[in-house]
């Protein structure tokens, strides 16, 4: 008896320690997204998305963590052909990740299966939410171009033909700095300079973003939650109503004089209603693009190109490419 009563107050106080932690962290997330943030990022442990299945690249070659910056997150890859003997067009690519997670190595293999058919492909790494805020990832973008052509000769680079490219959140800020360069106005709101001169930026290749935030900050369930945290943590601020929110929206500052772009999405994903937002804003600026959106497919389907759709898109995406590189 002695026992069991030990054994029942043990677990009556592990119920207790737990129950006042489970509060707690139920308080902080009251004040801060970091619980929030914690779980997500944990969430995204138990997945592959990001990793490119079902095929590989042959005849490229490779550096990585190259320094664009002096911050310990303001690196590079950079995947060139083997055979490479002129200066290259390159595609920048922001990867994914809610603008809280994610790494360069993700889109890597998909960033070298571009290359391989004559790319320089440059993947960047960039300062993580909620340690940094909007818009730290999108100067930190404009400081990897500068740095691209500055050292234009060393990496093999066309500096004149740039492709500015993204999955997820990286689709975000890659399309974002687009706006920037190609609408002055919208640089002064934001307070960036443009890093590339309108001729210079050739076009994007975005792959299931967030292009119009205030679209879906008011939704409800783990969905709205998910947004709303990620946003928190993106912005620093939980008031939805804050103008920064408006202004990270590309629907809203496209114009005539975005580059032709390319963009994916899957209908399972619920970020692809801002993917055909944005895709029917482009065709209303009468803006050339080519929109990808398939049934029954979800969020970073392209990178898994054992499937026939993913291929389409890979494929689509090297004869976009090489329509540019015709301009």
């Amino acid at each position: 008896m002695r026992i069991a009563r030990l054994v029942g107050r043990w677990v009556l106080r592990g119920f207790l320690v737990l129950l006042v932690a489970l509060l707690s962290v139920g308080l902080w997330a009251q004040f801060s997204p970091r619980p929030g943030v914690f779980v997500i990022n944990w969430l995204f442990s138990l997945t592959d998305t990001g990793e490119v299945k079902g095929m590989s690249a042959t005849g490229v070659t490779g550096r990585t963590d190259l320094a664009y910056g002096t911050g310990k997150n303001e690196t590079f890859d950079v995947w060139s052909p083997e055979d490479q003997t002129k200066p290259l067009p390159a595609i920048v690519w922001v990867h994914g990740g809610a603008w809280i997670g994610g790494d360069k190595s993700q889109p890597a293999p998909y960033l070298r299966l571009l290359a391989q058919h004559g790319y320089v492909g440059i993947g960047i790494n960039y300062s993580l939410a909620p340690d940094h805020h909007y818009p730290v990832p999108l100067r930190q973008l404009g400081d990897a171009l500068r740095y691209v052509q500055e050292n234009a000769d060393e990496l093999g680079v066309d500096p004149d033909r740039i492709v500015l490219a993204g999955d997820s959140a990286g689709s975000q800020i890659a399309a974002q700095y687009a706006a920037v360069v190609t609408n002055p106005k919208y640089a002064s709101e934001v307070g960036i300079e443009s890093a590339l001169e309108p001729a210079q930026l050739r076009g994007t290749l975005l792959h299931c973003g967030p292009y119009d935030p205030p679209m879906v900050m008011n939704a409800g369930g783990a969905g709205g939650w998910f947004v709303r945290t990620v946003g928190w943590a993106y912005l620093g601020t939980n008031d939805f109503t804050d103008p920064r929110v408006k202004q990270a929206s590309i629907v809203d500052h496209a114009t005539a004089a975005y580059p032709p772009t390319l963009l994916s999405g899957g209908d399972d994903d619920p970020l692809t209603e801002q993917g055909r937002a944005f895709a029917k804003r482009l065709k209303d600026l009468d803006v050339t693009h080519e929109p990808y959106f398939f049934p029954g497919l979800g969020h970073e389907f392209q990178f898994d190109l054992t499937r026939p759709q993913s291929r389409e898109v890979l494929d689509a995406s090297i004869e976009f490419l090489g329509r540019l590189g015709q301009m």
